[in-house]
């Protein structure tokens, strides 16, 4: 018998605020464990069912089924959106000069995921910075606004210098200062809330 205490919908739940929210939502222990619990007896009472009933009672069987995969479908969307905002996370964190480690809200795996990425990500960087120094190669410096490439954003709080992948710098911002930054950096500016995009006048 399946204890109603966690439904599909509040499994629902837990996955439209993820998507509706641009950073990591609070996923407790007890949560993860509610999960579980409804998975596995979803699974148990269908095994039992294809015993005992020997595949007689169809469309009890196939509803079964349905909400087994859906919940699991659910479960992996949960997972992977989590996924990718670590990883974005964890390339803003490497990208700032400060490099101040954020785990707000992740679960202990997730830490690891996320200090993991940092090593990796720090190593490949340090690795090519390596090969442009052998090839007397030296990052650009651009204190402000670069070429008229990217999206216009305006600061809603003081950033300090950035690195884009190409090694470009830019910044540090004062509150209020308006810029065109390169997609990536934009991009990951937006989702921390730091800045705000600006209608391009002259498109």
């Amino acid at each position: 018998m399946v204890e109603e205490t966690f439904t599909y919908e509040d499994l629902y739940e837990l996955l439209r605020a993820e998507r509706t929210n641009t950073d990591l939502q609070v996923l407790s222990r007890e949560q993860l464990a509610n999960i579980r619990t409804y998975l596995k007896a979803k699974r148990t009472m269908l095994r039992r069912l294809l015993k005992s009933e020997k595949f007689a009672d169809s469309e009890k069987r196939e509803k079964l089924q349905a909400e087994a995969d859906n919940a699991e479908r659910a479960v992996r969307d949960l997972y992977e959106r989590r996924e990718r905002k670590i990883i974005s996370r964890a390339l803003f964190t490497l990208r700032s000069a400060q490099k101040v480690k954020d785990t707000t809200n992740m679960l202990p795996a997730e830490e690891k995921l996320y200090a993991d990425l940092l090593n990796v990500l720090l190593k490949h960087q340090e690795r090519f910075v390596g090969e442009l120094s052998k090839a007397d190669i030296e990052p650009k410096e651009i204190k402000k606004q670069p070429e008229l490439e990217g999206r216009l954003v305006r600061f809603v709080e003081a950033v300090p210098e950035l690195v884009s992948s190409d090694l470009v710098k830019y910044g540090p911002f004062a509150k209020e200062d308006v810029a065109r930054m390169p997609e990536e950096l934009a991009g990951l500016l937006l989702k921390q809330k730091k800045v705000e995009e600006l209608k391009n006048e002259n498109s």
